[in-house]
């Protein structure tokens, strides 16, 4: 038993299409900070003396402080998005969380827990100063499935579900 190491959440962009996908992971941020947020109702129950709550939804997002090295794919995939400032469908990147921390190994494959999420870049700070950009990534419509690994550690997308720590490729 031990505590779960950050380096075993990690975060992929898409910088190529919905069909031809390039997994660029999120190296250089110094925060993952993800806020479930999660959407409540309350009802105020004639047989209850006090009013009561109830979670509805979540609206994941995942806050990121991206040191700029410019020789890094992050830097240049988010610093196109700061010199461009694309707004509506532009702002849109598809996300790819790899939970490293979670995994089921059958005979011929190891999947790692995943969510395939479509997401909006939410620009916030670029600090030159600090060397950083900050920015939030609104995790909407997400779907759970699996990461495998190539020999480079390259992932690749796996629909399917989990019961537990068993997972299911979809067929």
């Amino acid at each position: 038993m031990g505590l779960i190491h950050k380096t075993k959440f990690v975060p992929f962009l898409n910088a190529g299409t919905k069909t031809e996908r390039t997994w660029k992971q999120i190296k250089k941020s110094t925060t993952y900070s993800m806020s479930f947020n999660p959407q409540t109702k309350t009802f105020d129950f004639i047989s209850s003396e006090n009013p009561e709550e109830e979670v509805d939804s979540y609206q994941p997002a995942l806050s990121q402080s991206l040191t700029m090295f410019d020789d890094e794919p992050d830097f240049k995939e988010i610093f196109d998005m700061c010199f461009n400032l694309p707004t509506g469908g532009d702002a849109h990147k598809e996300v790819l969380l790899a939970f490293y921390a979670s995994k089921y190994e059958d005979t011929d494959e190891t999947y790692y827990k995943a969510w395939l999420v479509d997401s909006v870049v939410k620009l916030g700070t670029l600090d030159s100063v600090n060397q950083s950009i900050d920015f939030d990534l609104a995790l909407n419509n997400h779907e759970t499935g699996a990461v495998t690994l190539d020999g480079s550690g390259a992932p690749t997308w796996v629909a399917g579900t989990w019961v537990k720590d068993v997972f299911t490729p979809a067929a």
